[in-house]
């Protein structure tokens, strides 16, 4: 079974499309439209698109995740909820979000959305808030994750947003968190490049971090030189059981499986990469 871990919210889902093309020019994701051909097109796409991918590539499930980008974060998780509640089939969980800059109490929110609605894990992208992942205003969320045990996904890569550092996605700051809450499962979103050999010095450091390779062309972490040989030496021995495939709504799906089948890892390994993973610790098997 083939599972993308991580699927986002399409935005028009949570903002009508025209008011979208007015705002994201101006929002942090203005940088990505550059950077992603497939972000020009964000606001089009809608949850149909994505399910079409989906069967194009080969994949049997996805997690959906609310991610605070612009406008309200709670319309964000609704638009999660639903999505997941019209297609069961095919998204086996929601991730809420949340959003730090506002004076709520983001531990009670995550234990009533787990409990009334069935959200199965926090999806925090610290670069957007301008809050680093490690900031102690998370620390009750976090604690409150781990008792409900469920896993928190953060954003842990370079950002393409010009108007803030991309220190924000630090992996070293997840160290911190792991060894405050041993027991929290710890999702690095997008890889941690270019701190790859970080970001794999802190998941071999502790077991309950996983490393998700949204949002990459797996081709390049095949590529000698890009930065991503870490992933694929341990990705392939001692961290093979935490490596999860995702698209990110932003390479297509057909195209990673292709790429990641094509990569020098043993064939258990890619599968493990691809889907036993995930189905793992969404407690599918």
């Amino acid at each position: 079974m083939i599972i993308d871990f991580r699927m986002v919210v399409p935005i028009r889902e949570y903002v009508d499309p025209e008011e979208a093309k007015r705002k994201l020019p101006a929002s942090y994701m203005k940088g990505y439209v550059g950077t992603y051909e497939e972000a020009a097109l964000l606001v089009d796409v809608s949850v149909e698109d994505l399910i079409r991918s989906m069967e194009k590539g080969g994949v049997d499930k996805a997690v959906m995740q609310a991610e605070w980008a612009f406008g309200d974060y709670r319309k964000q998780n609704d638009a999660a909820y639903r999505i997941v509640k019209k297609y069961p089939d095919r998204f086996v969980a929601a991730y809420m979000c949340v959003n730090p800059l506002e004076d709520d109490d983001m531990a009670g929110i995550v234990e009533r959305e787990v409990g009334d609605r069935g959200f199965k894990g926090v999806n925090i992208q610290p670069f957007a808030y301008r809050v680093r992942c490690n900031d102690k205003r998370f620390y009750p969320l976090y604690e409150k994750c781990q008792e409900l045990d469920i896993p928190v996904t953060i954003h842990t890569s370079i950002n393409f947003s010009t108007n803030r550092s991309i220190d924000f996605g630090r992996p070293l700051y997840l160290d911190e968190i792991a060894c405050d809450f041993p027991d929290l499962t710890i999702v690095a979103n997008h890889g941690g490049w270019p701190w790859v050999t970080e970001m794999v010095a802190v998941a071999w450091k502790h077991p309950n971090v996983y490393i998700e390779i949204g949002a990459v062309s797996p081709k390049y972490i095949g590529m000698p030189g890009t930065g991503w040989d870490p992933i694929m030496v341990y990705g392939n021995s001692l961290l093979q059981d935490r490596i999860l495939f995702a698209t990110d709504n932003m390479l297509p799906a057909k195209r990673c499986i292709e790429e990641i089948n094509t990569l020098p890892l043993k064939g258990l390994v890619k599968e493990k990469w691809l889907g036993l993973n995930a189905s793992r610790l969404l407690n599918l098997d």
